[in-house]
């Protein structure tokens, strides 16, 4: 360990003594690595912005049958068995789904809004918990303000069936909470799934509203339709391929997502690209200047080998790795000023919290660490080239 400690000492001291030439190889570093930086926080922050304003969005994540048709039961069960996808629920009826809620003792404040099948889990109402009682429902944002209604409040479901067995019926409901406005924008309703189907068994069959409500406890064989999120992003495009495949319609944002991974690909392709060329003209010059370092002190090495100082070749393995920490420090300084300066010009055009340029700690170890590794590959020859230099060297040069 001494040994290597004054191995360390004498290669510190040696650039110490020649500040210009460190100096120049560390400008010509930090020139390098700068540019390839700033073009790898743009995509980041490129990228990620739009992942983190999709992952903020559910209904990025949601597939959903296109039109009304017979899904049966334990098909849905199996779908929501499946590890990509996060939550499933069945859909009602069209038409059976829109009611009129009418806050009690305010008619003139009445508003169709659609029910909406929801129950534990669903992306849509996180954080709200929609374990709530048959007589609760989660409003969302569009369908409070219209009705202005408030979490506590009782409002009056309005059903009435035509044809035969023509009624009307009148149902208390609570409000249990308000959906994120991100949910849905449009008057809808969260409810049981056993409601929903209550629903719909009373406007289709000439039954009572307590008959109705007794039939949806126990489960149908078949559901009009379903919605399904996925765990990832990713997987959208994947499950949406293969459910028309299997015949079934559907809709979804995979051409959004599509689009994105697309984007992504391109973007690290072309920083990739980039990063190639940057890092090979690093590693040449650098080596060039090793080596050279190397040639010009062959008579100093030698003396210092006949005089028994072990570990020369790792001279030039040392003097790299403090040329790359200091060029890729530099480096980092210099692109993370350049990406402020980004951000601030964009700043009135971009969602709060959501910077084009992102300069984060992952980003800094990895051209860190690719840096250093550079650097050891660049260091290579000239540490064999030390190694090769003879004791003897030392006593018959001039």
């Amino acid at each position: 360990m001494k040994k290597l400690l004054l191995i360390g000492g004498l290669a510190l001291r040696d650039m110490l003594s020649e500040k210009v030439m460190a100096l120049c190889l560390i400008i010509a570093l930090a020139a390098t690595a700068a540019p390839l930086l700033v073009i790898a926080g743009l995509r980041v922050g490129l990228v990620e912005g739009l992942r983190t304003a999709l992952l903020e969005d559910p209904r990025v994540r949601e597939i959903s049958n296109a039109s009304n048709r017979q899904f049966d039961t334990v098909w849905l069960q199996a779908l929501a068995r499946q590890p990509d996808i996060a939550f499933v629920a069945p859909r009602t009826r069209t038409l059976a789904a829109s009611v009129l809620l009418m806050p009690q003792g305010r008619p003139q404040d009445a508003r169709r809004v659609e029910l909406i099948p929801s129950s534990v889990g669903d992306p849509l109402l996180s954080p709200v918990d929609m374990s709530v009682e048959f007589d609760k429902i989660v409003l969302s944002a569009p369908a409070a303000a219209s009705l202005h209604a408030h979490v506590g409040d009782v409002l009056d479901m309005h059903l009435s069936r035509l044809g035969e067995g023509a009624t009307q019926e009148s149902v208390p409901l609570q409000v249990f909470a308000v959906s994120p406005p991100r949910a849905i924008g449009q008057n809808a309703a969260f409810v049981s799934v056993r409601l929903a189907q209550a629903v719909e068994i009373f406007r289709e069959k000439p039954v009572s509203w307590q008959d109705a409500w007794t039939s949806a406890a126990a489960l149908l064989r078949t559901q009009a339709g379903f919605r399904l999120y996925m765990k990832h992003i990713e997987d959208v495009p994947a499950e949406d391929a293969r459910l028309r495949a299997a015949g079934v319609d559907v809709t979804s944002r995979a051409g959004d997502v599509a689009d994105l991974l697309t984007l992504d690909k391109r973007l690290t392709l072309l920083f990739r690209l980039t990063a190639c060329m940057g890092v090979a003209g690093f590693v040449s010059s650098l080596a060039a200047g090793l080596w050279a370092n190397v040639e010009r002190k062959r008579l100093s090495l030698a003396t210092m080998r006949f005089i028994g100082v072990p570990y020369l070749t790792v001279f030039p393995l040392l003097q790299a790795q403090i040329l790359a920490f200091c060029g890729s420090s530099l480096a980092l300084c210099g692109a993370w000023v350049v990406g402020s300066v980004i951000n601030h010009q964009f700043a009135q055009i971009l969602p709060t919290g959501h910077p084009l340029c992102i300069i984060n700690g992952r980003l800094c170890m990895m051209s860190l660490l690719l840096t250093a590794t550079g650097a050891l590959l660049a260091s290579l020859a000239a540490a064999h080239r030390a190694g090769r230099i003879d004791p003897w060297e030392g006593i018959s040069t001039p």
